[in-house]
């Protein structure tokens, strides 16, 4: 049997990524909070001028970032713009968990010496569908995954308290704002 997903987060070895291991346990976050929701308040649009789409698609959006950032490293090239859209992973939250177990055993094995390795990124630049390839590394291609993943999971927050569910006080949160919170409770 596999060891389980959060014990291999807190297996700290010196060859992981550090990248990787926080878009893993940003992950992994987001697993808490989906284990109590419903498919049906996972699915439901929170219907409100601020978020007309549902706690599924903008997690499916977010899992579909990732898997194109481990997809693309294995094919040379990332193309985040392509996307599956209407996937189970939308509608229900245990794929949707699944798909997140999967990702965070692939970037885990990611090793820290990865992240200066150079990789192309296709951008769509305009609605023409033409793209453009720009070179960059796995090291900022991962700290784009952690960004778009952070700010995902704010809006899944703000959409779970519409719901009248409840998130972890620190999800969704930037590391910089929760270290910030943290050195002002100390000062007072």
């Amino acid at each position: 049997m596999s060891e389980p997903v959060s014990q291999k987060l807190t297996t700290s070895t010196e060859t992981q990524s550090p990248l990787a291991r926080a878009v893993a346990s940003v992950l992994s976050e987001l697993i808490d909070v989906l284990g109590p929701v419903t498919p049906g308040a996972y699915a439901a649009s929170c219907g409100s001028q601020f978020f007309d789409a549902s706690i599924g698609g903008h997690v499916r959006h977010c899992l579909d970032h990732a898997r194109a950032f481990i997809d693309g490293r294995v094919a040379g090239a990332i193309d985040y713009d392509h996307r599956e859209r209407g996937t189970v992973i939308e509608s229900d939250p245990t794929a949707a968990m699944l798909e997140i177990r999967s990702l965070v055993i692939s970037l885990l094995a990611i090793s820290a010496s990865d992240e200066l390795s150079p990789i192309a990124v296709h951008v769509m630049p305009t609605r023409s569908g033409d793209t453009v390839q720009v070179q960059s590394t796995v090291g900022r291609e991962l700290a784009f995954v952690l960004s778009h993943t952070i700010h995902h999971n704010a809006t899944v927050r703000s959409m779970a308290h519409a719901l009248g569910l409840s998130v972890p006080a620190s999800f969704g949160f930037a590391p910089s704002t929760l270290a910030n919170q943290d050195s002002a409770s100390c000062a007072r």
